[in-house]
């Protein structure tokens, strides 16, 4: 890797947490995790690693994580709400839920630190620490791209996600910290009809 540590690391907040409603800390993100499979490819290229927690109501909080043996400066996630048992009555849908996925970075230099995307429309933007908290929907979405730039040590984090998975985007400056979550669509699942999001981070040099 690249010997930054990007991914906030403190006893009572983990880095990386993935929640299953809009409210910040729902089910999803402190229950226990169980890993269904693990998968070292024969040939070196792709370790994944699966995991699945209960959040309730008949519903699953399923995860995926691969690491390219070609490229270690990129990992994926695919994520996603699945129905397994929905109570009787129901109609086969759960309750309403929402993946809303939470990256707490690290910023090293907040000063020198922001967030660089393309939107939807095509439309240009910036976000600096002083904006605070910024939602982005519709065509100001960025367009399955957005980058945490840190002009101090040259470095940029790329995150690149399904567009059509995301409904919504918001970024989060804290002390010496950014969020930059994904929003799926908020509404009850079936087995037919999950919920999901796909998308990985790469680390890259900045000219």
């Amino acid at each position: 890797m690249t010997g930054t540590q990007w991914l906030h690391s403190r006893v009572d907040v983990e880095g990386y947490e993935e929640y299953s409603s809009v409210e910040y800390r729902s089910a999803g993100c402190s229950e226990e995790y169980s890993v269904i499979g693990r998968d070292l490819e024969q040939a070196g290229e792709v370790e994944s690693l699966q995991l699945e927690g209960d959040i309730g109501g008949g519903l699953v909080l399923e995860r995926q994580i691969y690491i390219s043996k070609d490229n270690p400066r990129i990992f994926r996630i695919d994520s996603g709400i699945v129905a397994r048992e929905v109570g009787a009555g129901s109609g086969g849908f759960s309750r309403l839920v929402c993946l809303r996925v939470h990256p707490m970075l690290e910023l090293l230099y907040p000063t020198e630190s922001y967030v660089s995307f393309t939107a939807v429309n095509g439309s240009k933007h910036e976000v600096w620490p002083e904006y605070g908290e910024r939602v982005f929907e519709g065509d100001l979405r960025p367009n399955g791209e957005w980058k945490l730039v840190d002009k101090c040590v040259g470095l940029a984090l790329v995150n690149r996600f399904n567009i059509s998975q995301v409904y919504k985007c918001l970024i989060h400056f804290g002390t010496g910290t950014v969020n930059l979550e994904l929003w799926s669509e908020d509404r009850p699942v079936s087995k037919e009809s999950p919920l999901r999001i796909s998308h990985e981070y790469e680390v890259t040099e900045i000219p």
